[in-house]
């Protein structure tokens, strides 16, 4: 009779172990046909448009005194043809950390603060603003490698506050971890978020060196505000990056201002449009116009229509149009196979389901 109630008491202290901690399995898987128009055309099956495919792991222990131990583990995948989206395995986040009364600490890759509030407020996928604006927020420094992030604790209702430190931003290409007094791929940030009722704003910055003296950096800026009126919600925003273009000929800058409106027209049926006008346009994140070039402009016009079929699945359509100035070349998603040259216009329509699991 001991002996059983020695086992039943070790059997509920095991359940009650496991009971501490959790491994969650989700995901997303994305797909759509497209065509996507530039010089030339482009007709195929897609991935990743209305969100990115994943498969992802986090999990959370409780330690008790309301100490937790968390992690998040989240790798992308193309579902047009199966492949892994880029040579990491986990290449959207791989992150350890401890939550409490203190906050929260990740370590590890993770989105850099500038990146995630972007794609929260506008989206960072193909057809959105920041993505063809080819933002560092949305494209140059979506994720930062190396990086440890502080989320400080709930002191206003609403209010998030974060900052970010990252040794080497990017090990494909600037890694400070090289070489002793190497400057170049230190990055920081920080960001503030406050959302109460119909009301959000906010901001966020990132500061990137890249050169090994930390003489020349990458710096970007995003501010919003938004207001949800029931019967449509309005966003407004502005992001401003800069480049040093050398130590003697001062800062290339790009900025973006754009409005975004989303109404729900129906029951499950929402439709959002949107305008940008980005200043100082380039057909990549990393290279800015120089400072002072004329007719270096582009507007884009965005509508999605998004129909959900139930929590976890959602039909959708997508339409991008720009239009460029003299020197600027943006196109619709960055799109592979599709090339757009100075003064033409880009487009691209696509339809698709997205579903979460």
């Amino acid at each position: 009779m001991k002996k059983t109630v020695l086992a039943l008491a070790a059997i509920a202290a095991s359940s009650a172990a496991f009971a501490q901690s959790s491994v969650t399995l989700y995901g997303v898987v994305d797909a759509s046909v497209e065509s996507v128009k530039g010089d030339n055309t482009v007709t195929r099956v897609s991935s990743d448009k209305l969100a990115s495919s994943r498969i992802a792991f986090k999990g959370v222990e409780d330690l008790g005194g309301g100490l937790k131990a968390t992690f998040l583990l989240d790798a992308s995948l193309k579902t047009d043809n199966g492949q892994a989206d880029s040579s990491r395995f986990f290449g959207r986040s791989a992150y350890v950390g401890l939550t409490g009364g203190f906050g929260e600490v990740r370590l590890g890759r993770q989105d850099s603060l500038i990146g995630g509030q972007t794609a929260a407020v506008i989206g960072t996928q193909g057809y959105d603003e920041a993505v063809i604006a080819q933002t560092l927020g949305g494209v140059g420094y979506r994720y930062v490698d190396n990086a440890v992030t502080y989320f400080a604790p709930a002191f206003v209702p609403g209010l998030t506050l974060a900052a970010q430190y990252s040794t080497a931003v990017d090990q494909s290409g600037l890694n400070a971890e090289t070489a002793y007094g190497n400057n170049a791929g230190r990055a920081y940030g920080f960001l503030a978020n406050y959302a109460n009722g119909p009301i959000s704003g906010g901001l966020s910055y990132i500061h990137v060196n890249t050169d090994p003296a930390g003489d020349i950096e990458n710096t970007g800026w995003f501010v919003y505000g938004a207001y949800d009126f029931g019967a449509a919600k309005l966003t407004a925003y502005f992001n401003q990056d800069d480049q040093d273009a050398g130590a003697t000929t001062g800062k290339d800058d790009r900025r973006t201002f754009g409005l975004k409106v989303a109404v729900p027209v129906a029951q499950a049926v929402t439709v959002t449009a949107g305008y940008a006008r980005v200043q100082g346009a380039n057909a990549s994140s990393t290279t800015f116009n120089t400072k002072g070039t004329d007719d270096d402009t582009a507007s884009i016009l965005t509508l999605k229509a998004q129909y959900d079929l139930s929590k976890r699945t959602a039909l959708y359509a997508l339409y991008s149009q720009v239009y460029n100035d003299n020197n600027t070349a943006l196109k619709v998603g960055g799109s592979s196979g599709v090339t757009t040259s100075l003064d033409k216009s880009s487009r691209g329509l696509a339809v698709g389901v997205r579903h979460s699991f």
